[in-house]
């Protein structure tokens, strides 16, 4: 009876042993669970590389709801087509025509005479020479450009006289609401602002045809 206890003690201790599971070895091949497990992990860890953008290394406050520059919005360089105003000044004035739609505006034409109403101290003291106003006339003149000034559109145009730019000079801003012009003329080696500009006004002149310091050199004929 007693060597039959021992035998069933021995039986019992050696299932015991068999039902543990023995601990993975190093080495071993990894259970799929595990392997399940590592390519969950490897698929959170992947990075997905953005595309490039136009706007990288920008500041974004330049740009607009539409992802282009402020200022460089497509179409935001008028044509005469598209205005009328945005033709040569000197065709405004009843000069020649340049382009296909240029054409007089008596009411920019009525702010320039305006304009020039209070410049006799800038005509040239020699008689001889033309006017002021013709000489402002004879030059290259770009098409008007149209800025917006305190929420009011504003028109910049320039004039100046042949073979004397920036020596005789006009540059300046006219407002259609408001029939108005005001400018900053440089001759005889001077600067006359006219039409009584503000502040902001002058700035944006500034801005747009800063002043050559060339045309205040007294070394000119027209300075006397």
């Amino acid at each position: 009876m007693q060597s039959r206890n021992i035998g069933l003690s021995w039986m019992i201790a050696l299932l015991a042993a068999c039902s543990q599971a023995p601990a993975p070895q190093a080495g071993s091949e990894p259970t799929p669970a595990a392997e399940a497990a590592t390519d969950a992990a490897a698929a959170t860890a992947t990075a997905v590389e953005p595309e490039p953008s136009v706007e990288d290394g920008v500041d974004p406050s330049v740009w607009d709801n539409e992802g282009e520059p402020e200022h460089e919005s497509p179409g935001a360089e008028l044509t005469c087509k598209d205005n009328p105003l945005a033709t040569q000044f000197f065709t405004l004035v009843g000069g020649n025509t340049v382009d296909d739609c240029g054409r007089k505006d008596p009411k920019v034409l009525a702010a320039f005479n305006a304009l020039m109403q209070n410049t006799a101290a800038a005509e040239a003291s020699n008689k001889e020479i033309p006017s002021l106003r013709e000489r402002l006339l004879s030059g290259p003149s770009g098409p008007g450009e149209l800025e917006t000034l305190q929420g009011e559109p504003w028109w910049f145009y320039t004039a100046c006289q042949a073979h004397d730019c920036p020596g005789t000079a006009l540059a300046m801003l006219y407002s259609p609401g408001q029939s108005k012009m005001v400018g900053r003329l440089t001759a005889r080696c001077r600067v006359w602002w006219l039409g009584e500009p503000t502040a902001a006004q002058r700035e944006l002149i500034e801005q747009r045809r800063p002043l050559d310091d060339a045309a205040l050199t007294e070394d000119s004929a027209l300075c006397e």
